[in-house]
């Protein structure tokens, strides 16, 4: 990094410092960030609790049921509720079934991976001036944020994060990636510009159908937070 090399140590540090409170969450559905380090300027360690299981992306062979898509779609809104209630709220900014492992009993479901990295990117890329893209993993980046690829400062939001969880019910129930055929920012935004979010798969119980239907609104105000989403009618009703 050559000049820049101590402003944007700097600011890395700074990154790291305002993720410490990591280490404080305790939920049952969050994995245990144990410790944060900075041994060197431009290097950063997490130490996390060591869990037994695979990835949800690795999980879905095949679409799930609606029992276990409800089951571990509850679990992920109990977790968000903990995080986006925090003071500050804490943004998980990277959801999707790859930070999700579940749990070697295949009933417990924890997210991973709090895009950390992507916050030490854009600390960086601010101080090279390089654009600040989202960073997160483009099929689940919602709209607002595709939108904001020329903005100084793009904003992961709760609401970001519900988006990137309904894309996650989406592939829970279809056993695809949303958008898996877009190969670009560009192409996505257009996709969703011009249809939304896509559609669940037929077969899938209207109570499904509309509780996905709130998590992916394209107008980010019209999205639920993860208290409602908990009340819905497909968490609440005995599949």
């Amino acid at each position: 990094l050559g000049d820049e090399l101590p402003s944007v140590s700097k600011e890395i540090h700074r990154a790291v410092e305002s993720e410490r409170n990591l280490c404080r969450l305790r939920h049952p559905n969050i994995v245990r960030f144990l410790h944060i380090a900075q041994p060197e300027p431009t290097t950063v360690v997490v130490f996390m609790e060591l869990l037994d299981g695979r990835s949800l992306e690795k999980f879905i062979d095949k679409p799930l049921d609606e029992l276990t898509i409800r089951d571990f779609s509850e679990q992920i809104c109990r977790a968000l509720l903990y995080l986006h209630s925090r003071q500050p709220p804490v943004i998980h900014r990277d959801i999707n079934c790859s930070n999700m492992i579940v749990c070697a009993d295949n009933t417990r479901i924890k997210l991973i991976d709090f895009g950390l990295s992507i916050k030490l990117e854009q600390s960086v890329s601010h101080m090279s001036a390089s654009t600040q893209a989202p960073k997160g993993t483009l099929n689940f980046t919602a709209p607002e944020l595709l939108g904001a690829g020329e903005s100084d400062s793009v904003q992961y939001s709760r609401e970001s994060d519900i988006w990137a969880f309904g894309c996650s019910v989406f592939q829970m129930a279809s056993g695809a990636r949303p958008f898996a055929n877009a190969k670009s920012m560009l192409g996505m935004a257009q996709l969703i510009d011009r249809r939304g979010a896509p559609a669940l798969p037929d077969g899938r119980s209207a109570e499904l159908r509309d509780f996905y239907s709130r998590c992916t609104a394209k107008d980010r105000r019209q999205r639920k937070a993860a208290l409602e989403l908990l009340e819905h009618e497909f968490l609440r009703k005995n599949l």
